[in-house]
């Protein structure tokens, strides 16, 4: 018996949250005792996580939804995994926890606090389960997500419908309004996942450039 990091992770609108919530669903036929985390930065859904699907239209709907508990920092981590009431911890949206400023390590307090807890409980049953982001728009590692890979039992890569041209390879979050920031929430409005053959790279990360600026389309994109 030991405690498992397990991570799946891939762009937007790739499936992670549905993926998810379907292994917390087996946990809890199991009779498996489930806690769901959330970064609170996250504003979309409030007190839960929510699977989404991409309709004809371009618009999102939920498909499905399970009760979460929002983090802001450190001490709500602990707060809520201190007692060892639970068999099963899930985390959605990893991604938007941030690492250190300036950055100590590829973990950040997020990813540190995981892996203490992997080390307290390491001869238990625990499973942690974590979904994020591991690319931002701009193709750089994104939050503790790469991080906490290297640290994982199992990792799970998913890959979307390419926005552009239809394929099974979308890899990335590319991001369509201005910006260089790397915390944006956004849903279709602000993004679409994109493979390698149709990602553009924001001009001011492929030249050194400051400052976003739209990178030319390439022909028969639309």
């Amino acid at each position: 018996m030991s405690a498992r990091l397990e991570l799946i992770v891939g762009p937007m609108f790739a499936g992670k949250t549905e993926r998810l919530i379907a292994k917390l669903h087996r946990a809890q036929y199991a009779r498996k005792r489930v806690r769901i985390l959330k970064p609170a930065f996250d504003t979309r859904t409030q007190g839960e996580i929510a699977s989404r699907a991409v309709n004809s239209d371009g618009n999102t709907e939920f498909t499905a939804t399970m009760p979460a508990i929002r983090l802001r920092n450190a001490a709500d981590f602990l707060s809520v995994t201190r007692d060892d009431d639970y068999d099963v911890l899930a985390v959605d949206e990893a991604h938007f926890f941030p690492l250190d400023e300036p950055m100590t390590d590829q973990l950040g307090w997020f990813g540190r606090n995981v892996r203490d807890l992997l080390r307290r409980r390491a001869a238990s049953d625990l499973k942690i389960i974590i979904a994020g982001l591991e690319l931002d728009f701009a193709e750089q590692p994104f939050g503790p997500v790469p991080g906490l890979m290297a640290l994982a039992d199992a990792v799970e890569k998913l890959t979307g419908v390419c926005m552009v041209c239809g394929s099974d390879a979308g890899y990335i979050s590319h991001r369509i309004v201005p910006g260089d920031a790397q915390l944006v929430v956004g849903d279709t409005g602000e993004y679409q996942v994109r493979c390698r053959a149709c990602y553009e790279p924001p001009v001011s990360v492929a030249t050194g450039v400051a400052g976003y600026v739209e990178a030319p389309r390439k022909s028969g994109t639309r």
